[in-house]
Order: structure tokens, then C-alpha cells, then sequence
């Protein structure tokens, strides 16, 4: 079965994916799937560029004349809630639309879909944290076109339920899917919100260009912009103004997209956490990569050097069982222990006062406790980037100087 964009032709030009899906019988083993599957796939690519690649379970991808090509072994199960993998709901969310799709429905669909690519919020990608092609086509079928998607989008707010099939009441679904910035119920699946990747971040920035597209409509919108890099002047003039420091890693061979950003994005949480408990604090950060050579993790900080001590105010004197686990529990002071306001006050050295030695010895520790492909990439090429390796990596390549342009620059490009 041919699934996705280009099986329902809401597919946008240059989009050569064909999703094929080869369907099992459900009572099939597991071992007997996953090597049927791989082995329909091999023969499919026979002479042509092909690789094993990994999702809940292995399947086959490749290019054949142009097109890029995934034969994904599913089971062919009779209701999406009775799914034995994640893949198998892809053809019932195909059959649904195929039905429900009329031809106005199509170009409405393509719009929208080039709108949120524009303003780079389109994609199941968990890079971009985004909007996929099933809900977009789910959003034309509720809203009926386009500027009625636009329309209803900009009074949007976050926790919007759209349940097409009507499966839940709108405080159910609240409930059920807590914290969620858009909630859109899969007509097949009532269990699962289908927009859950969407990110609240990305979900904002999709009500801001909603609006500021109303207000003034433009072709911007649709195609962004590529941002040029700045000069190197221009850069170091930015730089002295900010407090940069970035971990560079080496992209793991063979690494999926999909799989790679999801554990980058979770180092980078794990950076920001602790920095922030030893006191370096995080303003924001981003994560790049070319997907071939590096990643690299970009954290702007309050301050790069700490002071040498650090003050802790412990339990009122008052408490005399906190009081004396307090003082006990702190021997190597500066100075103290004095009473302020009624409670005890200890100086303490810090551990670390330079951000690079922090972040030196946390990233050591983490080459120890990483899985699979982040492991691989700590060992492969790690190294703590000052500002003036930035600029040498910015002098060397174009891609990550459009990127570090964009950060610094830090401006929503349809605003």
C-alpha cells in the first residue's frame, strides 16, 4: 500500500517520498515480520543504493530513479487499537483521508502545508517539533480551506481540541492529554493525540504567523528566507555583547535524523540542567548539525566565571535538629557561620568558577552513561567551543554560519 502525501496528492512539489507499506498477516511472529520485511526490501532495491535503517523495528530504505523510497513492513491488523507496531495506524490515517479528501480539499492542503514549511514549523521530524502532513490535511478537513485554517488558528489557544470524529468531549480530552499545546483526537485512534510532537513553542510561532498573515498577507510566508551570514566584523561585534560557549560532537556514522535529534536535544536538556544547579545560567540554547560531520550545541550564559565562594543560607536558628545537621554537614568554609535574618549563613568554595571546566568534566562523565549513538558521538570529536573557535567554525562553513547568523540575530523571520 502506497501511503502518505503523495498516495493522497496533497504532496508538495519536490516531495519524492513514496511510503510503501508491505502489510502482514497480525498473526505473523515478530521474527518472521521483521525478516520478510527486510528481505521484500532488499529485492525491491536490487542494483539500486539502499540501507538497513531502524524505527520500532528494521526496515529498508533507498533511492530508485530519484525518489526516495521506504518499503515498511506493518501488520495488517483490523482496527488501529488492535495495532501490534507503531506503523500500523499509517494505513488506516491513508484509507481515512482517501476517503474523506475531496479535490478542493487538495490544493487547500498544499497551501498550508508550503505556509508552515515557510515559517519552518512543518514536519514529523522531532527536529522540528512540528506540524505533521497528517494534520495538516486534518486541519483542512475541519476548517474547510486554507484562510479558514488561518482564521480559526490565530484565536487559537493552547490546549485547542479539534476532534474531527467527535470520539471525545473537549474537558476529556484536556484531561486525557494534559500539558499538550494542540490537541487534534486521531479519527482512527481516539487514544492518541496525532499533534502531540508539536511543541509549545512551535505552536505559538504557528498563532503569531497566523495573525501577522491576516494583517498583512505576503508570498514571504510561504517560501522564508535563507539568512546570509553576517560579516566577520559584524559577528565579533555581536559577540562582544554576548556570553557564548558550545559543545561540538562528531555526527555518528549512520545515524538516522529522526533518532540522532532526539538525543541531541536531550544532551542539551541535560547541559542546561546542570549548568543552571552549578549556577551558570542558561538564557537560551540550540542545537545544529549537518548531519554528516558535526553537532554542535550553542548556550548563551549570564556568565562564563564564577566568583570563588558561594553563599548558603541554611535552617533559622531556631531549629535546633536542621541547625545541627547544617553545620555538621559543611567543613571546608571561607567563612562563617554567621546568623543573618535569623538563619545560619556559610561561605563555601565553589567546585568550579569556569564554565569550560564544568562542562569538560560533566561531558566525561556522560561518555560513560550514554547509549548507542550520543555515546558514539562523545567519543568521536568532543570539545568545548570558545567564542573564537565559533568563528573559525563560522569562517570554515557556510551551513553552521547561516545557523549561528539566525541564532544571534534571534528575530521570528514572518514578523
Amino acid at each position: 500500500m502506497l501511503c502518505g502525501s503523495n498516495a493522497r496528492d496533497t504532496h508538495l512539489r519536490g516531495d519524492n517520498d513514496l511510503d510503501i507499506f508491505v502489510l502482514f498477516p497480525e498473526k505473523m511472529s515478530r521474527e518472521e515480520f521483521e525478516k520478510e520485511g527486510l528481505r521484500i526490501g532488499k529485492k525491491v532495491f536490487r542494483g539500486k543504493q539502499w540501507e538497513k535503517a531502524f524505527s520500532e523495528h528494521p526496515y529498508i530504505r533507498g533511492k530508485i530513479d530519484g525518489f526516495d523510497v521506504e518499503i515498511v513492513p506493518s501488520y495488517r491488523v483490523v482496527a488501529a487499537e488492535l495495532l501490534q507496531s507503531a506503523v500500523d495506524r499509517s494505513p488506516f490515517h491513508n484509507k481515512f483521508l482517501q476517503e474523506k479528501l475531496k479535490a478542493k480539499h487538495r490544493g487547500e492542503a498544499r497551501l498550508l502545508k508550503q505556509f508552515l514549511k515557510g515559517i519552518k514549523a512543518y514536519g514529523a521530524d522531532i527536529r522540528a517539533s512540528s506540524v505533521p502532513g497528517y494534520v495538516v490535511e486534518l486541519l483542512v478537513l475541519e476548517y474547510g480551506s486554507f484562510l479558514n485554517v488561518l482564521k480559526a488558528v490565530s484565536k487559537w489557544r493552547q490546549g485547542e481540541v479539534i476532534d474531527i470524529e467527535g470520539h471525545l468531549r473537549e474537558r476529556e480530552a484536556r484531561k486525557k492529554f494534559k500539558g499538550a499545546a494542540l490537541i487534534v483526537i486521531d479519527p482512527v485512534d481516539r487514544k492518541r493525540n496525532v499533534a502531540a510532537a508539536l511543541s509549545l513553542n512551535q505552536f505559538s510561532r504557528i498563532v503569531a504567523a497566523a495573525r501577522a498573515f491576516l494583517k498583512k498577507p505576503s508570498e514571504k510566508f510561504f517560501f522564508g528566507k535563507k539568512e546570509k551570514p553576517w560579516s566577520i566584523a559584524k559577528l565579533g561585534k555581536m559577540l562582544e555583547k554576548k556570553e557564548l560557549v558550545a559543545v561540538r560532537l562528531g555526527y555518528p556514522k549512520g545515524a538516522l535524523s529522526d533518532i540522532i535529534w532526539g538525543q541531541i536535544q536531550r544532551l542539551a536538556r541535560k547541559i542546561e540542567t546542570q549548568l543552571r544547579m552549578n549556577e551558570f545560567n542558561v538564557l537560551r540554547s540550540e542545537a545544529w548539525t549537518d548531519e554528516k560531520k558535526d553537532i554542535v550545541i550553542v548556550l548563551e550564559v549570564e556568565n562564563r566565571v564564577l566568583q570563588k565562594s558561594t553563599k548558603n543560607t541554611g535552617p533559622f536558628v531556631t531549629d535546633e535538629k536542621n541547625s545541627k545537621a547544617f553545620l555538621g554537614k559543611h567543613t571546608k568554609l571561607i567563612a562563617g557561620p554567621r546568623i543573618e535574618k535569623g538563619r545560619w549563613v556559610i561561605e563555601v568554595p565553589r567546585k568550579y568558577t569556569r564554565i569550560e571546566k564544568f562542562l569538560q568534566s560533566f561531558l566525561k562523565k556522560e561518555k560513560r552513561v550514554e547509549k548507542d549513538y550520543m555515546r558514539k558521538a562523545l567519543n568521536k570529536k568532543c570539545r568545548i567551543l570558545q567564542e573564537s573557535n565559533l568563528v573559525e567554525l563560522f569562517k570554515k562553513n557556510r551551513e553552521f554560519a547561516e545557523f549561528l547568523t539566525t541564532y544571534l540575530k534571534g528575530e521570528e523571520e514572518f514578523l
